[in-house]
C-alpha cells in the first residue's frame, strides 16, 4: 500500500435539496512528487493560470489573469476553479468563496460596484438558498434566494425603519407577509407581484382599521374599516374610497345605508338618527340632492324634491296635526304655489315667499266652496 497524497475539497450545502458530492483526487506519493509542480498555463480564451500544475492543468492553489483584466486566486481541480477562490472583476466587483465546475457555487460573499454586499449561498453562478444582502443605502434583506432573486421567505428591513418579513416570488413581495411601517402602520396580508392585494388587515398609524380586499396597493373591494373614533364602514371600496354598497355606523348612533362614491353620500340611500329623524331618497356629494322622503323627530314628513340639502322643488309636507302642505319649495322653504289642508278639512290655495303667503289666494271649505278671497303682502292681507 503506497502512501497517499490528497486534495479534496468538499462541498456541503442544502440548494433546492441539492447535495453535491465531495470532489477527491488521491495519488500515490511518489507519483505527486514527479506530476504535481508549479507552472503557467494559458487558457483558450487567453486567460494566463500561474500555479499548482498537475498533468499539464491548473490542480491545487493558483492565480489566473483574464484577458480583460479580471483576476483569480484560489484553488483549481482539473483544469477548473474549484475549491475555495477570490475572483476580482476589472469594475472592481469581487467574489470571495467556493467554487465548482468554474462557477460561483456554495458559499459566499460577493462585493457588487454599487456597494450592495450579499453574503450566502451561491448555485451555478447564482444567487440561490440562504443570504443575505446588504445594499449601499443601509436596507438589508435577509432569507431565501433563487437565481439571484429574493424568493421564498424573507425579511426586508430598510434604513428608515420600516420591514417587511413574509413569502418572496421574483425578487417581490409575494403571498403572505406582514409590512410594518417605522411610524405605527401595519399591514398583515396577501402580496402579488410588490403590492397588496388580496385580503389583508392594514392597522393605520391613527388607530384606524381596515380588514378586507386589496388591489394593487388600494382598498378595493369588500371591506370593514373601523375608525379611531368609534365610526364603522362596512361596504365597497374603489381605488381606497367607499364606492357602491355600504353602510356607515356612527358612534353617535346615526347610520347609513345605501350607495356612496367618492367616498360620499351618492346614489339611493337612507340616513337614520337615534332620535327619530330619518332621510330615504337620492344622495350627491353627502347631500340630499333629488327625490327624498324626510322625517323629522317631532312627526313631520317631507316628500319631494332636494337640492343642496335643502328642500327645493315639488313636494309635499306633512305635519303632524295633520296639515298638509302640496307645492313648490326652494332653498328649504315653501316658495311659489301652494295648497295648504287643515285637518278640519279648510283648503288655502295661494302663493309662498320664504314661508311667508304672499300674493292672490282661495280659501275654501271642506265642500270646496270658496270662503274667501284676497292677496296677502309679505304675510297681511290687504283686501
Amino acid at each position: 500500500m503506497y502512501p497517499l497524497f490528497c486534495y479534496i475539497n468538499t462541498f456541503s450545502h442544502t440548494l433546492l435539496r441539492h447535495t453535491l458530492a465531495t470532489v477527491a483526487l488521491c495519488l500515490p506519493l511518489w507519483l505527486t512528487a514527479q506530476e504535481i509542480s508549479t507552472g503557467t498555463y494559458t487558457f483558450r480564451d487567453g486567460a494566463v493560470y500561474q500555479g499548482e500544475v498537475f498533468r499539464g492543468k491548473p490542480y491545487g492553489k493558483g492565480r489566473t489573469t483574464f484577458k480583460n483584466g479580471d483576476v483569480y486566486e484560489g484553488e483549481y481541480v482539473k483544469g477548473k476553479r474549484q475549491g475555495a477562490g477570490i475572483y476580482t472583476f476589472v469594475d472592481g466587483e469581487r467574489y470571495d468563496g467556493e467554487w465548482y465546475q468554474d462557477q460561483q457555487h456554495g458559499r459566499g460573499v460577493f462585493y457588487f460596484k454599487n456597494n450592495n454586499r450579499y453574503e450566502g449561498l451561491w448555485f451555478r453562478d447564482f444567487q440561490h438558498g440562504k443570504g443575505t444582502m446588504y445594499y449601499f443605502n443601509g436596507d438589508v434583506y435577509d432569507g431565501e434566494w433563487v437565481n439571484d432573486k429574493r424568493e421564498g421567505q424573507g425579511t426586508y428591513t430598510f434604513a428608515t425603519g420600516d420591514s417587511y418579513k413574509g413569502s418572496w416570488k421574483n425578487d417581490k413581495k409575494d403571498g403572505l407577509g406582514t409590512f410594518v411601517w417605522s411610524n405605527g402602520a401595519r399591514y398583515n396580508g396577501m402580496w402579488r407581484e410588490g403590492k397588496m392585494n388580496g385580503t389583508g388587515t392594514y392597522n393605520y398609524a391613527n388607530g384606524d382599521v381596515y380588514k378586507g380586499s386589496f388591489v394593487n396597493d388600494s382598498l378595493e373591494g369588500k371591506g370593514i374599516y373601523r375608525y379611531n373614533n368609534g365610526d364603522v364602514y362596512e361596504g365597497s371600496y374603489h381605488n381606497s374610497q367607499r364606492e357602491g354598497e355600504g353602510i356607515f355606523t356612527y358612534a353617535n348612533g346615526n347610520k347609513y345605508v345605501g350607495q356612496l362614491k367618492g367616498g360620499m353620500k351618492h346614489g339611493a340611500g337612507t340616513f337614520t338618527s337615534p332620535d327619530g329623524t330619518s332621510y330615504t331618497g337620492q344622495w350627491q356629494r353627502d347631500q340630499k340632492e333629488g327625490r327624498g322622503k324626510y322625517v323629522w323627530r317631532n312627526g313631520d314628513v317631507y316628500d319631494g324634491e332636494w337640492k343642496a340639502d335643502m328642500m327645493d322643488g315639488e313636494g309635499v309636507l306633512r305635519q303632524k296635526d295633520g296639515t298638509k302642505f302640496r307645492g313648490q319649495f326652494r332653498e328649504g322653504k315653501k316658495n311659489g304655489k301652494c295648497i295648504m289642508e287643515t285637518p278640519d278639512g279648510l283648503r288655502f290655495e295661494g302663493t309662498y315667499k320664504d314661508d311667508v303667503r304672499d300674493g292672490d289666494f282661495v280659501e275654501k271649505d271642506r265642500n270646496g266652496n270658496v270662503i274667501r278671497r284676497g292677496s296677502y303682502n309679505n304675510g297681511v292681507v290687504e283686501r
